[in-house]
């Protein structure tokens, strides 16, 4: 499971189980942060956004994989290196992301997770 930024601020700002969540869905998950999220991250704090260092402190007890691009394009090279499925609230990314093959999970609600299985692009 690869967590986006928008993900990384779920618990902080509602109190979502994300971490309990993934492992309802998928037990014994490995969850992993793209060092792109963390740099956003980064920049959000210093630019006073609220909650972004929790947000930061919350990443930092996961693995951090690379990723050399910036925003969502690394959000999705480091997704389909790691061979994760992608954990995000953005809506415009999981379209992004399914319609390139990558499965999402996705808030459904205050308190739940919903995977949407990965479709493949329109030829």
């Amino acid at each position: 499971m690869l967590l986006d930024t928008n993900a990384l601020f779920l618990p902080v700002r509602s109190g979502f189980p994300l971490e309990a969540e993934i492992g309802r869905i998928v037990p014994g998950a490995r969850i992993v942060v793209p060092a792109s999220a963390l740099r956003e991250l980064d920049r959000l704090e210093a630019r006073g956004t609220p909650q972004a260092a929790g947000a930061r402190a919350f990443a930092a007890r996961f693995e951090v994989v690379p990723a050399r691009a910036e925003g969502d394009a690394g959000v999705l090279e480091a997704t389909r290196r790691e061979d994760a499925t992608l954990v995000t609230a953005d809506v415009e990314l999981q379209g992004t992301a399914r319609s390139v093959g990558i499965s999402v999970l996705v808030p459904r609600d205050r308190h739940r997770l919903e995977l949407h299985r990965d479709r493949p692009a329109r030829q």
